[in-house]
């Protein structure tokens, strides 16, 4: 039996359907109870549910499921589990006779919905200010996040200076932005990373200093790369700011219940699979004006994405290769058993 049969059989999405889940149990969930299914990490029950909603016409079950879509950094077993032609069904509106379909916020966008617009125009790699601001009066702040990228990397000297001054960058991102408006140096960015994090200044964090440059390769790149050793002087530093920073809150929540003895480490061994700095704050709500970041972070989905994230990364670009549970027990032995035990659901 293929996924998603019983709502097909019952007329209410035009593709195949998502086993174990009954069409009149998932036709009388509401959005909010879709909603709540999902922060519980829920796949199985929550998205065909939001799938028929947006079917039905559902604006915000339509943007949240196009969100979900792109955004989720830790697909769960279930996602993995289907076919090509079941994600569509699952996630876009696929016409009779029609392959790959479209996403809800194109669907929503051609129907003159403006946030929808504004998601699609936030995936563009075109410097737009405007459009920050936009997100930020629409309550979807942390959507700002790859736009912001977009202008440090790619924006001239003005826009650069003009986001700076407007108040429209979010705390941990603000880093990022400023190193590359500035005097260039060496791993600038893990630099202005261990600044923030430290709260010193240039005269102290700075590339002559061995330990801090050490530690600026690790939060720039994380896992293989800088100084991750536990001698490291930023690390006490390092470590803390995870557990504490409201950014990196499911790592701590994680850490402190699963490796109470061994927190700290296991925190510092969970930014270094996340990708260092500039990744680990990446974890934001799919659609900030219904789900607030804080509820977000504090919901068990934050907690099980987080986990699968760092499960689930590459070591390096272009490669299938895990880090190995042995590496991951070099920085916490408690992180890589997180690790080992999240993989097996996946085999």
């Amino acid at each position: 039996m293929r996924v998603l049969r019983a709502l097909l059989l019952a007329g209410l999405l035009a593709g195949p359907v998502l086993l174990g889940v009954s069409a009149p149990a998932t036709a009388q969930t509401s959005f909010n109870e879709a909603v709540e299914l999902w922060l519980q990490g829920n796949d199985r029950d929550s998205l065909p549910a939001l799938a028929v909603l947006a079917q039905a016409g559902d604006r915000n079950a339509r943007i949240l499921l196009a969100r979900i879509e792109t955004f989720d950094r830790g697909p769960s077993p279930f996602r993995f589990s289907l076919s090509g032609a079941e994600r569509r069904a699952l996630f876009r509106q696929v016409p009779p006779n029609e392959i790959f379909g479209k996403s809800w916020l194109k669907v929503e966008a051609e129907r003159g919905n403006k946030l929808a617009e504004r998601f699609l125009k936030s995936r563009h790699p075109t410097p737009d200010l405007g459009l920050i601001k936009d997100l930020w009066d629409a309550g979807e702040g942390q959507a700002t996040d790859y736009p912001t990228r977009v202008i440090a990397l790619y924006g001239n000297a003005e826009q650069k200076q003009a986001l700076l001054e407007s108040g429209l960058v979010t705390d941990s991102l603000a880093p990022f932005l400023e190193y590359l408006s500035g005097e260039p140096e060496p791993r600038g960015d893990g630099l202005a990373a261990l600044r923030l994090i430290t709260g010193e200044s240039k005269t102290d964090i700075n590339p002559g200093n061995p330990q801090a440059f050490g530690m600026a390769g690790f939060l720039a790149l994380g896992f293989g790369f800088g100084d991750a050793s536990p001698d490291n002087a930023y690390r006490e530093d390092v470590e803390k700011w995870v557990l504490e920073n409201s950014a990196t809150r499911p790592i701590a929540d994680l850490c402190n219940e699963a490796c109470s003895q061994e927190a700290g480490a296991c925190a510092y061994a969970f930014l270094a699979l996340s990708g260092g700095y500039f990744e680990v704050i990446r974890l934001d709500t799919p659609y900030q004006s219904l789900i607030s970041q804080q509820q977000f972070l504090e919901s068990p989905r934050a907690r099980i994405m987080t986990l699968r994230r760092v499960a689930l990364a590459r070591v390096e670009a272009n490669t299938r290769a895990l880090a190995t549970t042995e590496q991951i027990a070099e920085i916490s032995s408690c992180a890589a058993d997180l690790v080992a035990a999240e993989r097996a659901l996946y085999k």
